[in-house]
């Protein structure tokens, strides 16, 4: 027995860990279950993700350029060799023709040729131009990373925007529920008074229009719930059965902390103008840097032969190209400077000055606009939750009330018609509170993502 006991405890250990475990996970139909269900697989995200990563193999293109350039020429030709005096300007895929030849009487006026080249340029020095590219690359990067947490941020408001209209429409569809029974009560009683010939059959009628009427509310809700449903899907695609919501948590909304905070310089709609400013900044320095020269250390080697041999004799097979072979090779230092990019990188540095004044009043209208923002959004906030408190408290009245009247109606010392108008009143009442619930839930989704903070949508929709 002994032995089995340690046994035992190590069991009830385990099974205690998993219970634990599985409780601190996200309830199914919470707000943060369905944020870990939408993951990065939407769209949007692979696409973002997807341009971070072009960004990146951008900047280790831009690193490589310092690295030597080495090229392979090979080729075997054939043509004539009728050479002639005087002087041109080469360009690139000029061929060039050596000095006449004296060929024999009768000979052929055309051959082979080969040529095979190595040529090596590495640029040594570019005065700082390769090094100022990549920190600009460097900041394109951290721009697309910063588009992907605004996007991140902007999905997931979207998304709890979805949830909360589903909260909404379960609550409606509740509510109708609870209508249709309501009322389905004063016609089974008015029709019992019609019956016991204490009230006239036209209140039957009346009850049973009024009956009617809240039935088809309710099919309205009913199609707003499985319309909120579907387009829940979009962002969980995988989602399946219907999610468990908070509708108690919805209905009664505690209330958030409405302190007027500023919008945090890190806030990634910020962030996504703070390295646009910054990558504008870098590409100045790039034109400024461009201007310079470049200094490249040249070496080649190359070796070619012809079918023409040194005492004039001409060859037309094809392996004649190989014969009479020379070799040479070549090594130096080359400067490179672009004249006319002294006057032209003036302009495009007083250009790019422009941009970066442009993309600087980008950010500073951005954050005074969601300051403004944030701080108008925390005074509506506080300002209807007072709102939702006091209609609550008029709902509970306007309960009491109902159920006086509902009493009267069935003591006879009062008509249907009056009891209908209370019963109007509560359901106005009713749709009055559940539509402020959802109006200030929109109110404090809104803010968290002004604020980029969502803690309390993420603590308390669970």
């Amino acid at each position: 027995m002994m032995k089995k006991l340690p046994l035992y405890l190590t069991g009830m250990l385990l099974m205690l860990y998993s219970v634990c475990a599985y409780s601190q996970g996200p309830k199914e139909g919470s707000l943060s279950y369905l944020w870990e269900l939408m993951g990065d697989k939407y769209p949007m995200l692979t696409e973002k993700q997807a341009r971070i990563e072009e960004f990146e193999y951008r900047k280790k293109e831009l690193k490589t350029a310092a690295l030597p350039q080495v090229q392979l020429q090979l080729q075997n030709s054939f043509g004539t060799f009728a050479g002639t005096n005087g002087a041109f300007f080469p360009i690139p895929g000029v061929f060039n023709v050596n000095g006449n030849v004296e060929k024999k009487p009768g000979a052929s006026g055309n051959t082979m040729n080969t040529f095979g080249s190595v040529l090596l340029d590495w640029k040594i020095s570019q005065f700082g131009k390769q090094q100022k590219m990549v920190e600009a690359a460097g900041f394109e990067v951290r721009e697309a990373q910063s588009n992907y947490e605004a996007s991140l941020l902007s999905l997931r408001a979207k998304m709890t925007r979805t949830y909360l209209n589903v909260l909404y429409a379960q609550s409606g569809l509740s509510w109708a529920d609870k209508n249709v029974s309501r009322v389905k009560e004063i016609f089974d009683l008015s029709s019992s008074l019609a019956e016991a010939g204490l009230k006239p059959g036209a209140d039957t009628a009346l009850a049973a229009a009024a009956y009617l009427q809240a039935m088809s509310l309710q099919e309205e809700w009913k199609g707003k719930y499985a319309e909120g449903q579907d387009n829940l899907k979009e962002f969980v695609p995988g989602l399946s059965g219907m999610p468990i919501l908070a509708l108690e948590i919805y209905r009664n909304i505690r209330l958030p902390d409405q302190s007027l905070d500023s919008v945090s310089a890190s806030h990634p709609f910020l962030q996504v103008l703070d390295q646009r400013f910054k990558y504008q900044q870098s590409q100045k320095k790039v034109l400024a840097r461009k201007q310079l020269p470049s200094i490249a250390l040249l070496a080649g080697l190359s070796a070619r032969g012809t079918g023409i041999s040194r005492d004039g004799r001409v060859h037309q097979d094809f392996a004649s190209g190989f014969d009479n072979s020379s070799r040479n090779y070549l090594i130096g230092l080359g400067l490179s400077w672009n004249l006319t990019g002294l006057y032209t990188g003036s302009l495009e540095k007083k250009r790019a000055q422009k941009q970066v004044d442009v993309v600087q009043s980008q950010y500073q209208l951005q954050k005074l606009q969601m300051n403004t923002a944030l701080q108008a959004i925390s005074s509506r906030i506080a300002a209807q939750v007072k709102q939702v408190a006091k209609t609550k408290t008029a709902l509970k009245k306007t309960l009491n009330a109902y159920d006086l009247y509902l009493s009267r109606y069935e003591a006879g010392l009062i008509n249907l018609t009056e009891l209908l108008q209370i019963q109007a009143l509560l359901q106005q009442v009713e749709n009055s509170d559940l539509e402020l619930c959802q109006e200030l839930w929109n109110q404090l989704n809104t803010k968290a993502e002004l604020s980029g903070d969502y803690s309390y949508l993420f603590n308390n929709l669970k």
